[in-house]
């Protein structure tokens, strides 16, 4: 069902290219959880309205999902994270030439996370959804009149869990590096 309403939107965001102020765009990144142990392949999708050249609103959906199975006589680890993270960003084009050049955009994230690992020493089940900070760094390169291409980073967080006795931390519940076409 999540995959369904991700490519509605995906499909819906196409029709406002004609517009000058909306700007959709798809985006491929390389994405790791907090601990960076489930690496892998993410799509984002979204769309970025410029007030001017300089001030924007951006907003995306971020899916990443990720498993693994490793198994040998002596050592076991299955596990799996899902990840679906929709950002409202405010994003910053201090370029001379902007949309094109550096960028910076920080807002907030709503993230729904599903987490499972088994292993020989530990295991954990953990569905959670959480609204963090969110922030984009990158730069944007001009491709083909009027589209750009960005290189670009992305990150979630910070996450604190506590409990009876103990506090869980993590800095960054996702970091992402990749690149986006906007049209």
């Amino acid at each position: 069902m999540k995959l369904l309403v991700f490519l509605l939107f995906a499909a819906s965001a196409q029709p406002v290219c004609a517009q000058q102020r909306w700007h959709p765009y798809v985006g491929l990144h390389a994405s790791g959880d907090a601990a960076l142990y489930y690496l892998g392949p993410s799509l984002q999708v979204g769309t970025d309205y410029h007030f001017n050249g300089r001030i924007g609103l951006t907003g995306y959906l971020h899916s990443y999902r990720r498993s693994l199975t490793r198994t040998d006589p002596m050592h076991y680890e299955k596990g799996h994270f899902h990840s679906l993270t929709g950002a409202v960003l405010v994003e910053l084009r201090p370029a001379r030439k902007a949309p094109r050049g550096f960028q910076l955009a920080a807002g907030l994230a709503v993230q729904q996370v599903d987490s499972e690992f088994d292993s020989r020493w530990a295991y954990w089940d953990e569905r959670r959804t959480n609204v963090l900070p969110a922030l984009r760094l990158g730069y944007a390169f001009p491709l083909l009149q009027r589209h750009l291409l960005t290189a670009e980073l992305n990150a979630t967080g910070p996450y604190q869990e506590r409990g009876y006795g103990y506090t869980y931390t993590e800095i960054i519940t996702q970091l992402s590096l990749g690149t986006r076409i906007i049209w």
